[in-house]
C-alpha cells in the first residue's frame, strides 16, 4: 500500500502531462524526439547537456511559455528520455547476472521511490498553485534523463567486460 500512496500524485501529475501532451499543438512525433536525445547521447562528450534538448528549444515556440506549454514540452523529453532509460535498463540487466542483476533491479525499485517522492514534493510545497506541475515536470525530466545516462554508463562499462 505503500508503494501505491507515494505513487498516486505521481500517477496524477503523468495523466494531467499526458493530457496537456496530447492535445497541445507543441507536439512532434515522439519517434523524433527519442531520435534527437540518441543522437545527441551518441555524439556529445558531455552526455548531460543532452539533458533540456528537447524542452528548452519547445518552449521558447508559441504557447511553449505558458503554464501548460511548459508542462507539455517536458513530459516530451521526459518520455523521450524515459524510452532510453527503459532500453538502457534491458540492455545492463542482460548483461548481468546473479546478484549483479539483483542488485540492479533493487537499485532501480529504490531509484522509482526516490524519484516518484522528489517529484511529488513540489504539490506539497505549491498546495493548489499552477507553479508545482511545472517544477514537478521539470523534475521527472531531469531525474530520468539523469537515470537514463547513468544506465547507459554501467551498460557501457559491462560491455567490455
Amino acid at each position: 500500500m505503500t508503494g501505491l500512496r507515494n505513487r498516486i500524485p505521481l500517477a496524477a501529475l503523468a495523466f494531467l502531462m499526458s493530457a496537456a501532451f496530447l492535445m497541445s499543438g507543441l507536439v512532434p512525433a515522439a519517434a523524433d524526439d527519442r531520435a534527437t536525445i540518441e543522437a545527441c547521447v551518441t555524439t556529445e562528450i558531455n552526455r548531460f547537456a543532452c539533458i533540456g534538448r528537447i524542452a528548452k528549444p519547445c518552449m521558447t515556440e508559441p504557447g511553449g511559455e505558458t503554464t501548460i506549454g511548459m508542462k507539455t514540452c517536458s513530459a516530451r523529453e521526459a518520455e523521450a528520455w524515459d524510452a532510453l532509460l527503459n532500453a538502457e535498463y534491458k540492455k545492463a540487466l542482460a548483461n548481468l547476472e546473479g546478484k549483479g542483476a539483483d542488485k540492479l533491479r533493487t537499485a532501480q525499485r529504490a531509484w522509482l521511490t526516490v524519484r516518484d517522492n522528489n517529484c511529488a514534493i513540489p504539490f506539497e510545497v505549491y498546495k493548489g498553485g499552477t507553479i508545482a506541475g511545472v517544477i514537478a515536470g521539470g523534475c521527472l525530466l531531469e531525474h530520468t534523463a539523469v537515470r537514463a545516462l547513468q544506465l547507459r554508463d554501467l551498460r557501457e562499462s559491462s560491455d567490455s567486460h
